[in-house]
């Protein structure tokens, strides 16, 4: 009689940032499975870098199980944009050094991408780099802000202004915990991967037309397909251009107008524990306005532009995201860029990644940027302004 074995708990990945291997590991309700993976690492201090709304569910069991091999320091920030900055970076560089760790010990990020990048700017730093190992609890840091080494906090005039490249050694991801996630955030989380399949492998289109839903009632074999789409994308690049500065500045498609939404609407606030516009929905509206944007340069076909809305609306991001967002504030925050200088550009234009056909980027040997005028810019933010004061009481289910 054949022996029927149970399936592994734990299904193991890899991919390459450059010369460097990354181990991932996905399962499902395994805490105890995570807290043995990180402690094989055999660090002699961990240092849990989390935020106070993920502290309460995760880390603080994390912190608990990992503290039975190595003493294990929890720090942790108010949830937002607002603490993705160099004062919260500041504070936990001196609470860590307090604390003893050395070059053996490992900064581990418990949450999604903002103690993500927290963590992984502070393992970076520390000793001119410490051990980085990453615990998702969100999609969106599942499938995009983890599997990268760019790691970088805010300033007051743009997002992910000081940085460096720290790639992780170890990423261990409970789909039982990614699952628990608000529909909302569900949401947002899928708009990375979509972006993936525009800009770079729209074959993948299909199958995200299978997966999404509005309702984000997502399970986790169905989560875990999501995931394994953005890493099969994330990992090719991330394999020939690990400093995402060539082909990897696809990533950056829909994030010139996407980061200007986030940080125009950091704190603004619709209901308890909530951010104004979240990181993928505002990504997900900046494709949208990056896709008119070059149907009207003559650019992009008035069907691809179809597809971009119809994945968006599936995906269920709303433009009524948008209301109370002023213009200027939005194109102040455009105008400091991450993306300025790679290419020369002239006074009153904007450098933004523009589609010519799906999975064909504009301008390869410019970094894939195309100068933008500005009010061409302009005009799409007003557009989409718009275009969410006329949904916004259609909509407000969603949000």
């Amino acid at each position: 009689m054949d022996l029927q074995l149970p399936p592994p708990r734990l299904r193991e990945r890899r991919f390459d940032v450059g010369d460097k291997q990354v181990r991932v590991l996905l399962g499902h309700d395994c805490l105890d499975e995570a807290a043995e993976a990180f402690a094989a690492l055999d660090a002699d201090r961990f240092v849990i870098v989390t935020d106070d709304t993920v502290r309460g569910v995760v880390s603080g069991k994390l912190a608990g199980l990992l503290e039975q091999s190595a003493p294990t320091l929890l720090l942790s920030h108010p949830p937002g944009e607002d603490h993705k900055n160099l004062a919260t970076l500041s504070r936990f560089i001196d609470l860590a050094l307090d604390f003893g760790v050395t070059r053996r010990s490992v900064v581990l990020a418990v949450g999604g991408g903002i103690p993500g990048n927290v963590a992984g700017l502070l393992a970076g730093l520390l000793f001119r780099g410490l051990r980085l190992a990453h615990f998702p609890t969100t999609v969106i840091a599942a499938c995009d802000s983890v599997i990268s080494a760019k790691q970088a906090v805010n300033t007051a005039h743009a997002k992910n202004t000081v940085g460096l490249y720290h790639p992780p050694e170890m990423i261990f991801i409970d789909l039982g915990v990614v699952a628990l996630g608000s529909p909302r955030d569900l949401r947002s989380g899928t708009c990375e991967t979509v972006k993936n399949a525009l800009a770079l492998e729209p074959g993948q289109i299909p199958r995200l037309r299978r997966l999404l839903r509005p309702g984000a009632d997502y399970t986790p074999a169905e989560l875990a397909e999501i995931f394994e789409l953005s890493l099969d994308v994330k990992g090719r690049v991330l394999l020939e251009d690990p400093l995402e500065k060539g082909v990897g500045v696809l990533l950056e498609y829909g994030h010139t107008v996407g980061h200007a939404l986030e940080l125009a609407g950091a704190g603004t606030g619709r209901g308890p524990g909530t951010t104004g516009v979240r990181h993928g929905e505002a990504v997900a509206l900046g494709m949208a306005a990056a896709a008119r944007i070059a149907h009207r340069l003559g650019m992009l076909d008035s069907a691809a532009v179809g597809v971009h809305e119809e994945l968006i609306d599936q995906a269920g991001v709303c433009r009524c995201l948008t209301v109370g967002l002023s213009p200027e504030a939005v194109m102040q925050h455009i105008e400091f860029d991450n993306k300025r200088g790679y290419q020369r550009h002239r006074a009153g234009e904007i450098p933004m990644v523009l589609l010519e056909a799906l999975g064909a980027a504009a301008h390869p040997a410019q970094h894939y940027l195309t100068p933008v005028p500005r009010t061409e810019v302009l005009a799409a933010v007003h557009e989409l302004l718009r275009q969410g004061k006329e949904c916004a009481k259609g909509c407000e289910s969603r949000v």
